[in-house]
């Protein structure tokens, strides 16, 4: 038997358990190993010495990781602090302290501080969660243990621990931010499904420590980047990104409601260079099927250089109003590049820990890829804002209409996409009665009853909402529904909505799919103020498409074309939601679309949601069911 063999044999059955008892044998163990193995006794104290020198080498190299990210976590931080001694905060107004001379030391003791009470409540937070036993997160320390001179000069100093704290940890997560936007491959892959780049997670786990601490069990991580050319300033685009209301218009749809908590600076120098402000969103995708992201986060923006801005996000905390979180915002943001002629280039990023389980199996491919909520979508709706705000300033598009018009269509328009979407995701502190669950071949009904009358219908609304799958492109379908025969999928206003009356685009020419439609009867009507109508906005990019609709009357139509305020206009929106899909078992089933349905109906001859009987519930069940077969015959048709 040769040598290596024998080797080979003894390492397999018994060598590595002997080296773990006994890395050292003695000159009568190895003699012992040498003679069962018929070898010689040096070829045994080789073995050993280098079993010895390998593991030694593997140690070294995994003290060398290890040491690595520690080394750059100390980087960072003491970035961070040099950060925060730059640009102190004083604790009464908000604004730039100064410290005197001689309290550096001071400062820094007061940040490590904030840097403990943070780690104490993040243990607290997990302890809590793994064994439901309620911790403090405060630590009450004897003040006779502290010197008295130090313990009063915590106590007299004006710069606030929890500002500062907020300021190392959103200093951090833009130094992170900026790496990611910086570098190239290995660290980001060509994102194939919707556009822009997805993250590399082994190379960025190797090059970057995890700014939120351990994932929670469960939790997956998405992370996208894109970029674009946007025609507006970097300047103005950091002044919406601080404006909770001018963020919600910029994206709508994607936010459906956002509130500044409190505003911690408004930077330095008559300028939004170093605003930090505490902020609170919820984040949606338009299907009943995937959970509303609610963000606790702080927002920080800060000027590199002259015409160069970035604003990054981070997550501050596990737990939104007692309950826990099912998202979590890593570093996540947009750096900004002014360019000629009023232009900007945008690098955007999104990075997110979500609770997969939380998610439908068929929008599970689609939100880790990033499609559903990535950087990609960002870009594409901040683009059609712009081009829509360009369409309504300009003299030569649609130049029959007034731009008072325009700007009062657009303004309608807006307010029926946002009650649309929001009605979908029940955000905005939406409140309905649930009359029936979402369920195979079966939508979600839910009822409403609103009182006030006021920019809303009076009286009992249903709100029907069904998510389905269909064997084809998203922007191929969307196309079929907007120039087949109305007819065959919209069973609400197929019979109204026949010729354009107004065409409104909302891109840089006539062609845009993203426009604003008020299409009217063939039918005569004996007044005009009998006269049904409905408006239209539809949507679409690479990432999905909306084509949502309302009726209205003759005299909302004269507001609008007066350039009126519209506030008071009752709307009661209906439409489809088309995002790619991949087939009724999600991930690794066939590429499609997923279609989600919603149609709502006023019921004036019922006052309270209890009065909601089954055969109403037949007669909405059969208006989806209709809906869906229509939608399925134009895939049928184009098929065959």
């Amino acid at each position: 038997m040769h040598t290596s063999f024998r080797l080979f044999c003894f390492v397999s059955f018994c060598g590595n358990r002997f080296f773990e008892k006994n890395p050292h044998p003695t000159e009568k163990e190895r003699t012992e190993i040498a003679n069962k193995l018929n070898i010689t006794i040096n070829k045994v104290k080789f073995w050993f010495q280098n079993k010895r020198t390998q593991l030694k080498s593997q140690k070294e190299r995994n003290e060398n990781v290890i040491l690595k990210k520690e080394n750059e976590q100390l980087r960072l931080e003491n970035l961070a602090m040099a950060e925060v001694l730059k640009n102190p905060l004083c604790n009464k107004c908000g604004a730039q302290a100064t410290i005197p001379d001689g309290s550096i030391h001071k400062h820094k003791v007061v940040i490590e501080n904030a840097r403990l009470k943070e780690e104490l409540a993040n243990f607290a937070s997990q302890v809590s969660q793994m064994f439901g036993i309620p911790l403090p997160n405060k630590v009450t320390i004897p003040c006779d243990n502290l010197n008295p001179i130090m313990s009063r000069s915590l106590m007299d100093n004006d710069i606030p621990i929890q500002r500062n704290g907020y300021l190392v940890k959103a200093s951090r997560a833009m130094e992170e931010l900026l790496k990611l936007g910086n570098v190239n491959a290995p660290l980001w892959n060509r994102n194939m499904e919707g556009g822009g780049e997805t993250l590399n997670f082994v190379e960025y786990e190797r090059a970057f420590p995890a700014c939120l601490g351990t994932k929670p069990p469960g939790f997956v991580s998405e992370a996208t980047r894109a970029r674009s050319v946007v025609p507006m300033t970097s300047s103005t685009l950091v002044e919406a990104l601080l404006n909770a209301d001018q963020w919600r218009e910029m994206f709508m749809g994607m936010i459906g409601s956002c509130t500044t908590m409190e505003v911690l600076s408004n930077g330095t120098g008559g300028s939004k260079n170093g605003a930090l402000q505490l902020m609170k969103a919820e984040i949606q995708f338009i299907s009943p099927l995937v959970p509303v992201r609610v963000l606790k986060f702080i927002r920080f923006a800060k000027q590199q250089a002259q015409g160069q801005w970035i604003v990054v996000d981070l997550s501050i905390d596990s737990g939104i109003e007692g309950h826990m979180t099912m998202t979590r915002r890593c570093p996540s943001g947009c750096i900004l590049h002014d360019m000629p002629n009023g232009f900007t280039m945008v690098t955007w990023i999104e990075h997110t820990e979500y609770d997969e389980q939380s998610v439908s199996h068929q929008y599970r491919q689609l939100i880790n890829s990033g499609v559903g909520f990535g950087a990609q979508r960002w870009i594409s709706a901040l683009l059609r804002h712009c081009e829509s705000i360009a369409a309504i300033m300009s003299p030569t598009l649609n130049h029959h209409l007034l731009q008072d018009t325009k700007r009062s269509l657009r303004g309608l328009a807006q307010r029926m996409m946002s009650i649309f979407c929001g009605g979908v995701c029940l955000t905005d502190g939406q409140q309905w009665d649930l009359v029936a669950d979402h369920a195979p071949s079966r939508p979600r009904i839910m009822a409403h009853n609103y009182i006030s009358g006021f920019g809303e219908p009076m009286g009992i609304v249903t709100s029907a909402t069904y998510s389905v799958w269909t064997p084809t492109n998203h922007q191929h379908l969307f196309d079929m529904l907007k120039t087949k025969d109305r007819c065959i999928w919209d069973v609400i206003c197929h019979r109204i909505a026949v010729r354009n009356m107004i065409h409104l685009p909302l891109g840089q020419d006539e062609t845009s799919p993203n426009c604003i439609s008020i299409l009217y009867s063939n039918i005569e009507r004996t007044t005009e103020d009998d006269q049904v109508m409905v408006l239209q906005e539809t949507i679409s990019d690479m990432t999905g498409s909306l084509i949502v609709y309302a009726t209205i009357d003759f005299p909302t139509v004269s507001v609008v074309m007066n350039g009126e305020d519209i506030s008071s206009v009752a709307l009661l929106p209906s439409g489809l939601c088309i995002v790619p899909g991949y087939g009724e078992d999600g991930a690794g089933g066939e590429r499609g679309s997923m279609v989600t349905v919603r149609l709502q109906l006023l019921h004036p001859d019922i006052t309270t949601s209890n009065m909601i009987t089954m055969e109403t519930i037949i007669m909405i069940n059969d208006l989806v069911a209709r809906t869906v077969q229509g939608i399925k015959e134009i895939v049928r048709s184009t098929q065959q």
